[in-house]
């Protein structure tokens, strides 16, 4: 294959190479941003899971239906085991990471369909994902990152 060929090829499916191109862009913003809202949400999740355990364990100790010495020391072990244990907190941040990223991909729903059209489509559909992802995105700007057109509480303009 000579460059002249392989430069026609090129030039000939150039709004392919370009749909999934932006397909591939769109993915990749949504996989970022999903990630690091997992991060957050693991994290968030997880220490608020743990510190409700604690405050319930914590809660038991408080109280003995009996008075016993040993229950008590028992209950406080158990407190103790309660705060010291980081097996909770990993299992509840995985639990977390997911919902955090499950939640932005939901929130990110439009642009997510049209990168994958964009990108798995073929012929009218790619190119057709590949012009909404635009739109989408033109629009976005303007409204979320511009603040044109969006109504906010906070700034109003008497």
């Amino acid at each position: 294959m000579s460059i002249s060929t392989a430069l026609t090829s090129v030039k000939s499916n150039f709004t392919k190479y370009l749909a999934k191109g932006a397909g591939i862009a769109a993915l990749g913003i949504i996989a970022y941003d999903s990630h690091i809202v997992g991060k957050l949400q693991s994290d968030v999740y997880a220490k608020s899971r743990d510190a409700k355990a604690c405050i319930q364990s914590f809660n038991n100790t408080q109280y003995l239906s009996s008075p016993s010495v040993t229950t008590s020391k028992l209950k406080k072990s158990v407190f103790n085991w309660e705060v010291e244990s980081n097996v909770r907190n990993f299992f509840n941040s995985a639990i977390g990471y997911f919902k955090g990223f499950g939640s932005m991909l939901v929130e990110n729903v439009v642009p997510l369909g049209l990168g994958l059209g964009a990108l798995l489509g073929k012929g009218k559909w790619a190119k057709g994902s590949a012009i909404g992802l635009g739109v989408y995105a033109v629009v976005k700007f303007f409204k979320d990152i511009l603040g044109l057109g969006h109504y906010n509480d906070l700034n109003q303009k008497f």
